[in-house]
């Protein structure tokens, strides 16, 4: 119900009670003062008439007592007489007294003792009357009774018009009441409410409407006015929180770090435009949803531990430095983690916030760094020992040459001279792959197919590997994409490679070479950047695999886990060393007992990737 609808109710209800409570009074009272003026009507007929009737009762003149009644002018339709003996009995009947019947003697003796007689209300003929009964006496003696009924059909008739009249009136009164009321109403309280009511809505909507105006000075509209200046201060308010906000994010947006905003249950409730952007994640697919259930990587990787602490208020915040997290579409980075608690008005802890650098880049160049380090010593100790030891050694193969030349071919020649001149040649080889690995060659660069490069270096270890029972298996890509390179040091790179997977299967096994084009998109799972096209190469044997403890070191110089004699651990150090001199990215994953997949990404036309 509307409230102006309630405030009529409210009104109309106390004044129909007044008005009814006033009606039925005024009804009450017209029915007392016509039933007294019928009783004091019948009283005085009654005793007027009882000196006469006395009389011709006393004379027993039956004739006098009819006249006595015709001569009193009565209606017979109104009234009604009846005249009794003394024993109670009806001398005379009259007009709607006809059907009156006897009255007893002591009832007919009490009324000697009062003197202005007995009124009462009966029915005569089916109708109501008022009687007053009188005692009639001469010198102190009873002669009989005398009964004076009056009508009061002509009184309840009276009685009925006064009230259709009231009630007539008062159905008058409340309809003027109610128009009156509801007009009052309306344009004092319901306009006025529904003008604030539009203007709440309108503010809840963002809109700012004109003010509400509503003249006079009564509460409604002082409450107008106040609500007026209150909405204008809360829309500017809105405003002014608006331009907060806007640019709070703007702020957030805007920072090069990746900012993500969670509240007490994990849910994202901010993901900013920089962490968007460099994993290829909208802001649209995160909000509202669970960390861990959208990145399972981040909790097995360490950070809901951390966030769990911060949310249970053990910890105001944590720094995670150089987290390694595999992402969702653009492989594995490196991050560095601030998190802080994010507290309430009464410093409760409502979430948290994480802010994200991501240090992959330099990171890497961190590590390209201390290579190069690792490299400059290899360098400095080549060099070394080629200038001490090559010219001895050069001394020691001559001279054991000489002694084979001297010794001549009629003789067997010693066995010690044949492991002399063979170990001082594995030296020199030893010292000549430390200078060219400490002093690469100068690259010539020419328009290379890999695809025939590959199967050259297939055609120079076929014959070997056939030996060892393992198979070859090469899936190329027929319109692969040339590349710009080294031929020969691409040939050495891929040779060390099959050399080594060679290796890896004492027991046999399978080689698998293949090759393909990858898209920009489809760049190596450790970079932190968006790749160019380039060209796969895929090496992958199925021998003893290699320990997990052990892929950080294997292209460290002189690491190897060959036997001795069987390598120098420099093949896989010159082979990264090559593909990066061409721009490209090589990668390992093994598995012990099942295996190595060496990849090789080179650039098409010797962009970096």
């Amino acid at each position: 119900m509307r409230l102006g609808a309630k405030l009529t109710l409210w009104l109309l209800i106390p004044l129909l009670l007044m008005l009814s409570i006033f009606t039925l009074l005024t009804l009450r009272r017209e029915r007392e003062v016509h039933q007294r003026e019928v009783r004091e009507e019948a009283e005085r007929i009654a005793n007027t008439l009882a000196i006469s009737v006395a009389e011709a009762v006393r004379r027993r003149n039956t004739a006098d007592i009819h006249r006595i009644a015709e001569e009193s002018a009565l209606e017979s339709s109104r009234f009604g007489l009846a005249v009794f003996d003394a024993q109670g009995r009806p001398l005379l009947t009259w007009g709607l007294a006809s059907a009156a019947g006897a009255i007893g003697p002591l009832e007919l003796a009490a009324l000697s003792s009062v003197p202005r007689g007995v009124g009462v209300v009966e029915e005569q003929g089916g109708l109501p009357v008022r009687s007053h009964l009188v005692a009639l006496t001469s010198a102190g003696e009873l002669l009989g009774g005398l009964k004076v009924s009056a009508s009061l059909q002509g009184m309840q008739e009276i009685l009925d018009r006064e009230r259709n009249y009231f009630l007539s009136m008062l159905v008058a009164v409340c309809v003027v009441l109610v128009v009156l009321v509801s007009l009052t109403v309306r344009r004092t309280v319901s306009l006025p409410l529904h003008g604030l009511m539009g203007r709440i809505a309108a503010l809840g909507r963002g809109e700012a409407p004109e003010d509400v105006a509503v003249p006079g000075r009564d509460e409604v509209a002082q409450l107008t006015r106040e609500f007026n200046l209150l909405a204008r201060n809360l829309d500017e308010a809105r405003r002014r929180l608006l331009h907060e906000s806007e640019h709070a994010r703007s702020v957030i947006q805007n920072i090069t770090d990746g900012i993500i905003g969670l509240d007490r249950d994990y849910r994202i409730r901010t993901w900013n435009r920089a962490i968007a952007e460099r994993y290829g994640i909208a802001e649209s697919e995160v909000l509202g949803r669970d960390l861990f259930e959208t990145f399972p990587a981040l909790g097995w990787e360490g950070l809901r531990k951390e966030l769990d602490r911060l949310i249970c208020g053990e910890r105001r915040e944590f720094f995670l430095r150089n987290f390694d997290h595999e992402t969702l579409r653009r492989g594995r980075v490196v991050q560095n983690i601030r998190g802080s608690v994010l507290p309430g008005p009464t410093g409760e802890v409502t979430g948290a916030v994480l802010a994200i650098e991501d240090v992959t880049e330099r990171v890497a160049l961190e590590r390209e760094v201390q290579q190069a380090e690792k490299l400059a010593v290899v360098g400095q100790l080549a060099a070394g020992i080629a200038h001490q030891i090559g010219t001895p050694l050069n001394v020691i193969s001559g001279s054991a040459e000489y002694l084979m030349m001297e010794w001549g071919t009629e003789r067997a020649r010693p066995r010690e001279l044949e492991i002399i001149i063979a170990q001082t040649d594995r030296i020199t080889k030893l010292i000549q792959q430390l200078l060219n690995f400490a002093r690469p060659a100068r690259m010539a660069l020419q328009p290379v197919k890999l695809n025939d490069l590959l199967r050259e270096v297939l055609g120079l270890t076929e014959h070997q590997i056939a030996k060892e029972r393992i198979a070859i298996k090469t899936e190329l890509q027929p319109d692969l994409p040339g590349i710009a390179g080294d031929e020969n040091q691409l040939e050495q790179a891929f040779l060390n490679i099959v050399i080594n997977a060679w290796h890896a299967m004492p027991s046999g096994g399978i080689l698998t070479l293949r090759t393909r084009a990858a898209p920009p998109g489809d760049r190596p799972r450790r970079a932190g950047r968006v790749a160019s096209p380039s060209v796969e190469v895929s090496i992958a044997d199925t021998g003893v695999g290699i320990p997990a403890e052990n892929l950080p070191r294997i292209f460290d110089p002189f690491f190897t886990t060959k036997g001795v004699g069987r390598g120098t651990g420099l093949g896989l150090a010159i082979t990264r060393r090559i593909v990066e001199d061409h721009h490209g990215r090589i990668e390992v994953a093994s598995e012990v007992g099942r295996g190595t997949i060496v990849t090789i990404r080179l650039p098409v036309g010797g962009v970096a990737v």
